[in-house]
């Protein structure tokens, strides 16, 4: 007698799934016996390993043929490969429809749309290269973005209405 490969596999999961059991039992009623899981999972193992194992899937036939030109579980196979996104869409699109190249697509020019209803609008575009910070606001007055980030004011001389080479009064003197 024969098992597939699938029939084998899940002889094994019942078999844990049985030895799980084992360790997830509690007593529902005082003096109730443990069944015992590890030889029901003992047995299913033993009757599984007693079977020959037979391949349920032919082999893959791969070649490097078109999509229909292989059976529908390698095309399905090699498609799901080829959508990884680790190689180029061109690479699926020849596996699909042949070599042959993708059109290219036509050229479209640029066009503006004038409408006199539609407002003036200005895009600023940030380029890293020659601004160096963000805008805060746009001052429209005077036609210019302000910068987000300010510069500390210049220190500058208070001027003072003293003669020259006069002394102030102070409290305080330096001792050095």
């Amino acid at each position: 007698m024969s098992m597939t490969e699938a029939q084998m596999r899940d002889a094994y999961q019942e078999a844990q799934h049985i030895l799980r059991l084992d360790k997830k039992w509690q007593h529902l009623m005082p003096g109730e016996r443990k069944p015992n899981f590890r030889r029901v999972a003992r047995e299913i193992i033993r009757r599984a390993l007693g079977h020959k194992v037979r391949q349920d899937q032919a082999p893959l036939d791969m070649h490097g043929g078109l999509m229909h030109e292989h059976n529908p579980r390698e095309a399905a196979l090699i498609e799901r490969t080829l959508k990884n996104g680790m190689y180029d869409p061109s690479v699926l699109h020849s596996f699909q429809r042949g070599t042959d190249e993708i059109p290219e697509r036509p050229y479209a020019p640029d066009f503006e749309i004038e409408d006199p209803s539609l407002p003036d609008y200005e895009v600023f575009v940030h380029s890293h290269g020659t601004t160096i910070d963000y805008p805060s606001h746009y001052e429209p007055g005077t036609d210019t973005y302000h910068s987000s980030v300010h510069d500390p004011p210049e220190h500058a001389e208070v001027p003072m209405k003293v003669p020259a080479g006069a002394r102030l009064a102070s409290a305080y003197e330096a001792v050095h």
